[in-house]
């Protein structure tokens, strides 16, 4: 039997609070997904039957521009999975730089639909019922300037405009990959949305946190932050009825009540330096959010500071802030996602190329391992074990009481950036910045699920 949405948020804060895991449904794997790595700790992980399969899809064309274009950052933009996936009702639903979501049977890796949003997606599909159907949304928008907008960085307070061409809310049927409705913007929709009580609420890069009506893309309230949202997902706190989300220019930390819009909050943490405030995703643990930005004093020029910080999701008050170290400042994507199982934090660093886990009710470092590459994307706790991908290519399976490194696995088929692993049963799924889709046994990560 389904779940219904309705109670989904609830049953997800529960789950993340106490330390549990959901329920698995169809073909033992969800039925719905309704906000980034699925609950609101970020650990995107289901303990259930589904057996550990092994597979690759790949997208369309990327072999050919594989041996056309050799600068893997121009490959990634233009054939790359450069988020974590969906995978609900025995499907994965993968979003490409490509301007396709794909959508494939989670057991077999094969294509059953693809969608054309004509720009770049870099949104975890949201998966939900709404309407009386299950529609799959997703936010097409790419991370260009126009011209116009690009030099008002020179002004301070001016309103910048992140994106350019397409940029667009859309809900995609499960079915059938048709389109259902379709809510233009003026900026960038990259930052994925939340599902809540029939709504969509998410930040995007003019400078606005939405929310519409999932069913028919109808704006329900549109609230002015003056900041622009680019890779920072919504984050909820259903108990409070909170949607948080970072922006940049300025760089700042956002809170606004879900059902209003009304901001509750705003924060601007010290030194918080370049695009940080916008690039980063923020995780919820009881009463705290917490989230990783990077900073610069007036000291450093090519160097930069880690930090994570956790802020009371009431008062916007900073209940404690860690300088996890410091090195070369990333050119962008300033700040790795954190995933928390029970009352701890699990995050790279893109500035210090390290693993930490941090005690989230003090801060206090618990452990760190160099890894040497830098990481952006939240990593996976399955059991006793933290799995992290790294830019290299390499998938680290660390000791999650130590930090002890247990094995490296490399599949040779390209990169991660901030697409996080997602681990159902016994299989972990993650896509690659060459385009390619992988389910890989978490047995073959030395994860016993």
């Amino acid at each position: 039997m389904k779940r219904t949405l309705s109670a989904w948020s609830g049953i997800a804060a529960i789950a993340t609070i106490a330390g549990l895991t959901m329920a698995a449904h169809a073909a033992d794997t969800p039925s719905s997904w309704p906000m980034y790595a699925l609950q609101p700790g970020h650990n995107a992980m289901l303990a259930s039957a589904f057996p550990g399969v092994t597979w690759t899809y790949q997208v369309p064309g990327a072999a050919d521009a594989r041996k056309a274009v050799k600068n893997n950052t121009i490959i990634r933009d233009l054939v790359g999975f450069p988020i974590g996936v969906a995978v609900v009702d025995g499907s994965v639903y993968a979003p490409n730089d490509n301007g396709y979501l794909y959508k494939l049977d989670a057991k077999t890796g094969k294509l059953q639909w693809s969608f054309n949003a004509y720009n770049q997606l870099m949104t975890t599909p949201v998966v939900a019922d709404a309407g009386g159907k299950q529609l799959v949304f997703i936010g097409a928008g790419n991370s260009v300037f126009a011209f116009s907008h690009a030099k008002k960085f020179g002004t301070k307070g001016a309103a910048v405009i992140r994106g350019t061409d397409v940029s667009a809310i859309d809900a995609v049927d499960a079915a059938t990959g048709q389109l259902v409705w379709s809510f233009p913007t003026k900026g960038e929709d990259m930052p994925t949305a939340v599902f809540d009580h029939g709504m969509l609420l998410f930040g995007n890069g003019d400078g606005h946190v939405y929310a519409l009506d999932a069913a028919t893309g109808a704006l329900k309230w549109k609230t002015p932050i003056k900041s622009f949202v680019s890779m920072s997902s919504a984050s909820f706190d259903p108990k409070q009825n909170i949607v948080i989300m970072g922006g940049t220019h300025p760089s700042n930390i956002y809170a606004l009540d879900a059902a209003t819009g009304k901001r509750v909050w705003t924060v601007h943490p010290k030194n918080i330096f370049s695009s940080s405030g916008g690039d980063g995703t923020w995780a919820v643990v009881g009463h705290e959010t917490i989230g990783q930005i990077e900073t610069r004093t007036k000291a450093q020029t090519a160097t930069s500071g880690s930090e994570e910080i956790a802020i009371d999701i009431a008062s916007g008050k900073i209940l404690w802030s860690k300088t996890l170290g410091t090195g070369k400042t990333p050119p962008r994507n300033k700040d790795a996602v954190p995933a928390i199982a029970g009352d701890v934090v699990y995050t790279g660093s893109p500035v210090t190329h390290d693993e930490y886990a941090i005690d989230a009710k003090s801060g206090k470092i618990i452990w760190s391992t160099p890894l040497k590459v830098g990481m952006k994307a939240a990593p996976t706790i399955v059991g006793h074990y933290v799995i992290q991908p790294t830019g290299s290519g390499e998938i680290v399976t660390l000791d999650k009481a130590t930090g002890k490194v247990l094995h490296v696995y490399n599949q040779k088929q390209g990169g991660y950036g901030p697409q996080n692993g997602v681990a159902v049963g016994g299989t972990y799924f993650i896509g690659t910045n060459d385009g390619f889709m992988q389910a890989i046994p978490l047995t073959m990560l030395d994860a016993k699920p």
